[in-house]
């Protein structure tokens, strides 16, 4: 994944990102085969994520801390909104009936959450949190 014109704070975002793609990705053929085999999803969801959201966990905090701290590149303003945007989008879809078994997977909720913390801190620095109140 190495691109020599990314800095490596792009480079760390376009990781967050694309390796959670992948393994959402890797687990359709799972879901589709625990679904052949008629194995309950809701016992073995967590033989698939955890060690998936451990893997990728370990991953982007090395590449996070590949990052020098002259390296991190300032947010803009415009991804904030965003941020609210999501998470009225995903506070309105958990209130919602669940009607199949996909939407119940508790693990899927979890690797989310993963994703969302390390994607914020793509944007915000989480290591600095005195930086946020001198502006």
């Amino acid at each position: 994944m190495k691109h020599p014109s990314f800095s490596p704070h792009h480079h760390y975002q376009f990781t967050v990102v694309l390796l959670f793609v992948f393994s959402v990705f890797l687990f359709v053929p799972y879901y589709f085969v625990m679904e052949e085999f008629k194995l309950d999803m809701q016992e073995w969801q967590w033989y698939f994520f955890l060690p998936m959201m451990l893997f990728y966990s370990i991953y982007c905090l090395k590449e996070r801390g590949k990052i020098l701290p002259e390296e991190r590149i300032e947010p803009l303003k415009r991804p904030i909104a965003h941020w609210i945007l999501l998470g009225i989008t995903t506070l309105a879809y958990q209130l919602q009936p669940q009607e199949n078994q996909l939407e119940k997977l508790a693990a899927l909720n979890l690797a989310f959450i993963i994703f969302s913390i390390f994607l914020a801190d793509s944007y915000w620095d989480f290591r600095n949190f005195k930086k946020w109140y001198q502006k």
